[in-house]
């Protein structure tokens, strides 16, 4: 009996660490996603106002936040849409280095959609599962 029951609680501790560690992770993604977002979005005003210089320096700072995040994500998260998040930083800094405002804009418009989704996508939802 004595074993039975240590059995359940076992199991009952893995569920509950399991489910924690999911709530935290989902937290994780969200909050940095929302900083990454708002920091391409001043990348973004500023190619808008045309401040190349300021833009190049808003994007590398981007950049070193993004490379801390992006190895953390890539334990928990789909390396295709961090691919993707990936092909659109390099585009949105050769059109900021080529001084393309349009076609910057463009790209950082969808860098920032892509990390906005990724949250949403590894969401523990029903539709997520089947």
């Amino acid at each position: 009996m004595k074993r039975l029951l240590f059995g359940y609680v076992i199991i009952i501790v893995v569920v509950a660490l399991i489910g924690l560690g999911g709530a935290y992770f989902q937290s994780y993604l969200e909050k940095t996603a929302a900083e990454l977002s708002l920091e391409l979005e001043k990348v973004k005003d500023k190619v808008a106002e045309g401040n190349w210089e300021e833009s190049r320096e808003a994007f590398i700072a981007f950049n070193k936040k993004w490379e801390r995040v992006r190895k953390n994500w890539a334990m928990f998260t789909n390396h295709f849409e961090i691919d993707n998040i990936e092909m659109k930083l390099v585009r949105s800094q050769e059109f900021i280095e080529a001084k393309d405002a349009v076609n910057a804009a463009v790209e950082l418009s969808e860098a920032i959609m892509l990390l906005e989704h990724i949250p949403e996508r590894e969401r523990l939802t029903l539709q997520n599962i089947f």
